[in-house]
């Protein structure tokens, strides 16, 4: 019993002290009511952002450029999130295998580029299509969005160390 009152008098005492460190930070107030949803659209480009949407199949090594883009109905130039495109997969209906990493980074640098943003909504990445085996042509690529909250205006996406 002695020793869990000596523990319970140690555990204030340390939070008293970090009291004030904690009553220090500063607290970002955000807007109150239900944040709008985004519109998220994903599609592929024949070899730029700008180029024609891919319909049909494409050839091993022909460039295409994926690209993602998101806005909000009620407030299109949005100031409050960014995205962060990440834990993007390619699949053969066989396996599984992650090409972009939980921070949006290329696992393959040397075949694969970073994912590139435009502006705070929109992401890319230009590739070459490719395939995982040479029987199985159909690759399958998923991606996640996730929305950050900005800091003092700014997105601070993770930083690839590959570039």
């Amino acid at each position: 019993m002695k020793f869990l009152l000596l523990f319970l008098i140690i555990f204030i005492n340390v939070f008293a002290q970090d009291w004030d460190r904690f009553a220090a930070r500063e607290i970002i107030e955000l807007p109150v009511g239900r944040f709008p949803e985004p519109d998220c659209r994903y599609s592929v480009h024949h070899k730029s952002q700008n180029g024609p949407l891919v319909r049909s199949k494409v050839n091993i090594g022909d460039e295409i450029y994926h690209y993602w883009n998101c806005n909000y109905k009620n407030n299109p130039k949005n100031y409050l999130f960014c995205v962060a495109v990440n834990n993007c997969t390619v699949s053969d209906n066989e396996r599984i295998i992650q090409i972009i990493d939980e921070n949006g980074c290329s696992k393959y640098p040397s075949i694969l580029p970073d994912v590139s943003y435009q502006d705070d909504l929109s992401a890319g990445i230009h590739v070459h299509a490719f395939s995982l085996d040479v029987e199985t042509t159909a690759v399958h690529f998923t991606c996640n969005i996730r929305m950050i909250i900005k800091e003092n205006g700014l997105c601070h996406r993770p930083i690839c160390h590959s570039k």
